[in-house]
């Protein structure tokens, strides 16, 4: 029983650190969706269950907001006609440099891991896919 346990908890261990290291540079999206069109579906009740947690997604949008709380560079993309929900990514290390020659209202691809919708649609270890 000892030996069955060791192995399942390598087994955890092994999972959370693979999923950590995912390299999303590389990563090939789901979806690929308009920030317009990522809203509308999640507003679908029917529509929502295209879009479940760890999906990796490419979203194309206008930035509305970009800020660096807390030590995390955080872009807010805007939802024509809508003040909310709006779709935040928080974009992985290394994406400063990429990040600070854009403006609001700029448009911006996007890739990263949905996480769900509280408020608004949450991406995780965000990449800029094209600029």
């Amino acid at each position: 029983m000892a030996v069955g346990l060791l192995i399942l908890g390598i087994c955890i261990v092994w999972f959370i650190a693979s999923a950590k290291s995912m390299d999303m540079a590389n990563a090939e999206p789901e979806l690929y969706m308009s920030a317009n069109d990522l809203v509308d579906l999640l507003e679908k009740k029917d529509g929502a269950g295209l879009l479940s947690a760890e999906k990796v997604i490419e979203i194309t949008g206008a930035i509305k907001e970009i800020n660096k709380k807390n030590n995390r560079l955080t872009v807010i993309l805007h939802v024509q006609g809508k003040e909310h929900p709006s779709i935040i990514c928080d974009m992985m290390e290394g994406q400063e440099n990429l990040i600070k020659e854009f403006e609001p209202t700029d448009t911006l691809v996007i890739k990263g891991v949905f996480k769900g919708i509280l408020k608004d649609a949450i991406f995780l270890n965000c990449v800029v896919s094209h600029e």
